[in-house]
C-alpha cells in the first residue's frame, strides 16, 4: 500500500482508492484501476474487483486515521453559522500567549503559533475543513512538529461528508445558528442537523460541549446529546458570562465571570459587541482544555482581530473605514448594529450578495440595510454564473434608495468620497477574500487594498 486516495486522478500504483458516490463513480473506479490501484472500495458495486461497503465517506475517514494515526494531544473543533474563524483565532491566541505550541486550521488556511504556514508535500485545499485524508495528514504532521494544541473549524459540508469523523476531540463548540448554505442543504432543518453531527457522531459524550444559553434551541438540542456542557453568553445562567459592556470605536471594556469567579473592567482592542461572544466561546474552550480563568484573562490585552473581521482599515476626513466578512443575514445585521451604536455621523454601507448561493437572503439583507444604514451602495460580490444585475436588483427591491454601482472598486471609492467627520464606511461581505468570481473567471480584488489605495 502506498496511499489512500479519494480522487481517482491522484491514484498511483498500489494505492487504496475509496470511491465516493457521485454521478461519475463508475468512471472514477475504472480510472483508479487503470492507474494501478490495489484495492477499490465503493458503495456502488458492478465489478468483481470492487469491495462493497455501506459508507464510503466514513470508511475514508477511518482509513485516514489508521494511516496517519498521530494528532496533537488537545484537538478542539468549532462549528456554527457565524464566528467559527474568529473563535478559532481567539482560542489559538489565548493558547499561544499561555505558552502552548498551537495550530489553527480553517477558512484562512493553517497557522502555526500565529504564522501562516504551508506544509511540504501536503496541499491544503481552499476549504474551511479539508477532506478526511488531508485532515489526518495535517494532524499527523502537526503532532510530529510537537504541536500540542489544535483548533479547527468544522463546516456543515464537512460534517455532512464525514471529513472529521475519526478525529479524537477534547472539546467542541457550537457558536450560533442562522440560515445559510441552503443551496447545498436545501432546508434549514437539514443544515441544523448537519451541525449537530459534531456532538452526536464525533465528540464523545464524556468530553465537554461548549454552547450558549443565549441560543435556547442550540442549547436544548446539544444538551440531549451531551451533559458535559460549559455555557457561554451574555444572559444570566451562562457559566462564562460577560456584562457591563462598553463599546468604543477601537476597543471594548467589559466584565467577565467564570461561575462565581469574576473579573472587572477588562479591555480588548476589538470592535463590535458580537466579538465578545466569540471571546467568551474561545474562553470556554480554553477553560475546558485546562487553562484557569486567570490565565485566560491575562491574554485579553494581547488579542487582535482576524483579517477581514470588523477590521479597521484607515481613517479618512475624520471618518472610519472598516471591512467585514459578514455574508449571512444575521451576521450582516449584527455588524451594522455594532457600527450604528458607535457611529456619530452617517453609516455608509457597501455590500452585495454572491451568485449561485442562497437567494433568500438578498431581499432580507436589503431590508436590513435599509433600516440601519444612512447611505447604501449595492455592488457585485462574486456573482459567479448568475446575472450580476439580477442579484443587485433583488437586493435593491428592499432598499430602493440605494446607489447601484456594479464595479466594486468604483462602489468603494464612491463611499470613501462621501465621508465626513464622524461617518463610518462599512464594506461588507468579502472580508479577507482577495478575488472576485465572474463565471469561470477569477480576478484579483481586495476590499482592503482598494481602501488603502484610495487617495
Amino acid at each position: 500500500m502506498k496511499n489512500i486516495q479519494i480522487n481517482s486522478k491522484q491514484v498511483t500504483k498500489d494505492d487504496i482508492f475509496v470511491a465516493i458516490t457521485c454521478p461519475n463513480v463508475k468512471q472514477n473506479i475504472r480510472e483508479a484501476f487503470q492507474k494501478g490501484a490495489s484495492v477499490v472500495f465503493s458503495e456502488f458495486y458492478d465489478d468483481s474487483r470492487v469491495i462493497k461497503i455501506d459508507d464510503a465517506r466514513l470508511l475514508a475517514s477511518k482509513l485516514a486515521k489508521y494511516a496517519y494515526n498521530n494528532q496533537p494531544n488537545t484537538c478542539v473543533s468549532v462549528t456554527g453559522t457565524n464566528g467559527k474563524s474568529s473563535v478559532a483565532h481567539f482560542l489559538s491566541q489565548i493558547w499561544q500567549y499561555s505558552g502552548k505550541n498551537t495550530a489553527n486550521l480553517g477558512t484562512l488556511g493553517l497557522f502555526i503559533n500565529g504564522q501562516k504556514t504551508d506544509l511540504e508535500n501536503i496541499i491544503i485545499p481552499n476549504l474551511t475543513t479539508p477532506d478526511s485524508i488531508t485532515l489526518h495528514k495535517i494532524l499527523d504532521h502537526l503532532a510530529k512538529l510537537n504541536i500540542t494544541h489544535l483548533v479547527f473549524e468544522a463546516s456543515s459540508h464537512a460534517l455532512e461528508q464525514k471529513r472529521l469523523h475519526s478525529v479524537e476531540l477534547s472539546a467542541a463548540a457550537f457558536t450560533n445558528f442562522a440560515s445559510d448554505h441552503l443551496d447545498y442543504h436545501k432546508t434549514r432543518e437539514s443544515y441544523f442537523l448537519s451541525k449537530l453531527r459534531l456532538f452526536k457522531e464525533i465528540l464523545k459524550n464524556d468530553r465537554q460541549a461548549i454552547v450558549s444559553k443565549d441560543y435556547p434551541i442550540i442549547f436544548s438540542e446539544v444538551s440531549k446529546l451531551n451533559k458535559n456542557i460549559i455555557s457561554f453568553g451574555l444572559n444570566e445562567g451562562n457559566f462564562v458570562r460577560a456584562e457591563n459592556i462598553k463599546e468604543f470605536s477601537d476597543h471594548i471594556i467589559f466584565d467577565i465571570s467564570f461561575g462565581k469567579e469574576k473579573f472587572k473592567n477588562l479591555n480588548v482592542k476589538l470592535f463590535g459587541q458580537f466579538q465578545i461572544m466569540n471571546i467568551l466561546c474561545a474562553s470556554a474552550l480554553a477553560f475546558s482544555c485546562g487553562l484557569s480563568p486567570k490565565e485566560i484573562i491575562e491574554t485579553f490585552s494581547k488579542l487582535s482581530t482576524l483579517n477581514g473581521r470588523m477590521e479597521h482599515i484607515r481613517s479618512i476626513n475624520g471618518g472610519n473605514v472598516y471591512v467585514d466578512y459578514a455574508h449571512t443575514s444575521e451576521a450582516f445585521k449584527n455588524a451594522l448594529k455594532c457600527f450604528k451604536r458607535v457611529c456619530k455621523g452617517n453609516l455608509i454601507c457597501v455590500f452585495g450578495c454572491g451568485g449561485n448561493r442562497d437567494k433568500s437572503k438578498r431581499r432580507e439583507m436589503g431590508k436590513i440595510v435599509n433600516e440601519l444604514a444612512d447611505i447604501i451602495i449595492v455592488t457585485d460580490d462574486n456573482p459567479r454564473f448568475e446575472s450580476p444585475e439580477s442579484i443587485r436588483s433583488e437586493i435593491i427591491s428592499n432598499c430602493p434608495n440605494a446607489l447601484d454601482i456594479p464595479n466594486r472598486k468604483d462602489a468603494i471609492y464612491k463611499a470613501l468620497s462621501l465621508i465626513n467627520p464622524g461617518d463610518f464606511v462599512a464594506v461588507i461581505g468579502k472580508g479577507h477574500e482577495d478575488y472576485q468570481i465572474y463565471g469561470n473567471k477569477t480576478i484579483h480584488f481586495s476590499d482592503k487594498e482598494t481602501i488603502l489605495n484610495f487617495c
